[in-house]
């Protein structure tokens, strides 16, 4: 019963967050397979079983690791939360962490190991640290929230053209 009024109360909120954050990695999305998806010269279609030579993570600055691998935590904290309070069927935040490691790290690589760590070890810590759904995990869920569009938003900005990103101001 609580359980359902707090989701309720947070989905409205949510989704105003989120939309943000979804645009922005739909536009991270369409930079990222522009530039590290190969294409074949025999027939233009993408390859997918590619396999880079190379690690595509060393091509990206600390920030960007920095921000990505804590934007992975964050959604691991959160997810716990969202459990916890909604049960074992609410997969909100898993979800967006499969479409940001699909985004930028859709490879084995480095990159994809600190991401998926990342979420793991917060999911496990915020598991951890609460027993029960009250209104301090919900008001939690929402900072994570908060902190995972603050995130978003700085990746969008720092890596996409200006023209591309429309920043936090249009809502």
């Amino acid at each position: 019963m609580v359980s359902e009024r707090l989701e309720l109360r947070l989905k409205a909120d949510e989704r105003i967050v989120m939309h943000q954050t979804v645009k922005h990695l739909r536009a991270l999305a369409v930079l990222s397979l522009a530039v590290f998806l190969p294409v074949s010269a025999a027939n233009g279609q993408y390859q997918r079983d590619f396999q880079p030579d190379y690690d595509v993570s060393d091509t990206r600055d600390q920030t960007y690791i920095r921000n990505v691998v804590s934007l992975s935590s964050t959604l691991g904290s959160a997810h716990a939360i969202r459990l916890l309070c909604n049960g074992r069927d609410d997969q909100y935040w898993r979800v967006y962490m499969q479409e940001l490691l699909g985004v930028e790290a859709p490879y084995q690589s480095r990159l994809r190991s600190s991401m998926v760590s990342a979420f793991n070890e917060a999911y496990s810590a915020e598991s951890a640290r609460r027993s029960g759904c009250d209104q301090a995990a919900v008001s939690a869920e929402k900072v994570y929230a908060t902190t995972g569009k603050r995130l978003a938003d700085e990746l969008a900005q720092a890596n996409l053209p200006s023209r591309a990103y429309s920043g936090p101001a249009e809502q």
